[in-house]
């Protein structure tokens, strides 16, 4: 009984010392940094009257947005453009979550919206949707963004505000990190010595 306890506490502290919390890029058709110029000639200009959503859903972990990149370009005076993260109701956008810090967007390429202090619920679904005056192309093979580095993330498309749901993927990327800190690899392994220490002192009792 003794020795089935410290191997169940040794696997247990094993898995606590390797296990960590995927961050970085979670969804994207970007390429795996997510800041990939994909885009092909095709771009759908983004206005009070015409706008574009799309919608991803979170893998099983809790996380923190760090940032979204998009390929476009400014159709309109003033630069500095954002982009808003809103929640799902049913499959439809509902209410606002946050918006990115506002960026300098001019000619085309590719731009990196940040995020500050908008968490992302585990097998959550969520909704982007950029400014007015941005202009945003298509993946040039108008290929679906993928969850990267085992995120769990899953792309489930884009609609159109004036035509409905899009056959259109248009180039995204999403980076995203863990919500809770997770323990330094040293600091975990002291903890793995300890709990073995003291199960060995009280199996000697």
């Amino acid at each position: 009984m003794k020795a089935t306890v410290l191997a169940f506490v040794v696997a247990a502290m094993a898995v606590i010392s390797s296990a960590s919390v995927q961050a970085g890029v979670v969804l994207s058709n970007m390429g795996a940094n997510g800041l990939t110029d994909t885009s092909g000639p095709t771009n759908t200009d983004i206005s009070g009257s015409s706008g574009v959503l799309l919608s991803f859903t979170t893998g099983s972990v809790a996380l923190t947005l760090d940032w979204i990149s998009i390929v476009g370009f400014n159709n309109e005076s003033g630069n500095n453009k954002t982009i808003a993260l809103l929640s799902d109701n049913q499959g439809s956008p509902d209410n606002l979550l946050g918006f990115s810090t506002p960026v300098g967007v001019t000619t085309k390429n590719v731009y990196q919206f940040n995020f500050s202090g908008v968490n992302l619920a585990a097998s959550t679904s969520y909704w982007i949707a950029l400014q007015s005056g941005l202009s945003w192309y298509i993946e040039s093979a108008n290929a679906a963004p993928t969850a990267q580095n085992s995120s769990g993330f899953s792309y489930n498309g884009a609609v159109s505000t004036t035509s409905g749901p899009s056959a259109f993927n248009y180039t995204i990327g999403i980076s995203a990190s863990p919500s809770a800190p997770v323990p330094e690899p040293a600091i975990t392994s002291l903890v793995c010595v300890a709990g073995i220490a003291f199960m060995r002192r009280r199996m000697k009792k």
